[in-house]
């Protein structure tokens, strides 16, 4: 079936063409991110996005520092599946701690040098 306003295909099938895919590393972004892990509104994009989750062996997660103060009450998988936050410099040292007692590493974006040379 095809979700337009979602921009996602979803078989009604368990074995569809997914369980084909795998990945080394999967991006994704999320709606929300907390002690729970990362949230989405839509269960949709929750159904779509947890089987390709499942065919990747690291998962690096792509969002900015108001992501951590978002919720949801959709929690598309836990803290502990991301293997690496990519943000700005504006996380707070309270969701610091919280990725790194997970066991999630931390990359912070320079979006500063970013905005000074043109790129992004």
């Amino acid at each position: 079936m095809i979700y337009r306003e979602q921009n996602v295909i979803l078989s009604p099938f368990e074995n569809d063409v997914t369980r084909n895919f795998w990945a080394k590393r999967m991006f994704m972004g999320a709606q929300g991110i907390g002690p729970l892990g990362l949230m989405e509104a839509d269960p949709l994009l929750i159904q779509a996005e947890q089987k390709l989750i499942d065919q990747a062996d690291e998962l690096v997660v792509l969002v900015d520092s108001s992501k951590f103060r978002q919720r949801s009450s959709l929690i598309l998988c836990g803290l502990k599946r991301a293997s690496t936050v990519i943000t700005d410099s504006g996380l707070q040292a309270s969701d610091a701690r919280m990725l790194e007692e997970a066991g999630v590493s931390v990359i912070i974006a320079d979006t500063q040098a970013m905005e000074e040379t043109g790129s992004g």
